[in-house]
């Protein structure tokens, strides 16, 4: 396996960790929806809300957004293993399950703080 392989695989990974802040759990902790027609009804709601239940319905937010990213990735990982599908970007094909295990599961340790299987800490 070529090192740049593998570090395009970690990179994908991570970059996805990076981008599962959902926009919509910061919306409802904090200052709601944009001030529109269209959102005056969610705004009134999360004005009437307790901050544990605002709480509540961030994390429902979350796992939701969570839910998404991780099936994409079972997706991808299926199509990888079972129909040929590579990823490539500038010429390089991403590496196939480096450590043993799926991209989903890769990412759900990297997005609990894991660190790389390979690394030394």
């Amino acid at each position: 396996m070529d090192n740049k392989e593998l570090e395009f695989y970690k990179t994908f990974i991570d970059d996805l960790v990076e981008l599962r802040p959902a926009v919509y759990s910061r919306r409802i902790m904090g200052n709601g929806w944009p001030r529109t027609v269209e959102n005056e009804r969610i705004n009134k709601v999360l004005a009437e809300l307790s901050l544990e239940q605002k709480e509540v319905f961030a994390l429902i937010a979350q796992s939701a957004r969570d839910g998404g990213i991780h099936d994409v990735l079972v997706y991808l990982t299926k199509q990888i293993n079972l129909a040929g599908l590579e990823i490539a970007k500038n010429g390089i094909k991403m590496t196939k399950e480096p450590f043993g295990s799926e991209m989903y599961f890769d990412w759900v340790c990297r997005k609990e703080g894991d660190a790389w299987p390979d690394s030394s800490k």
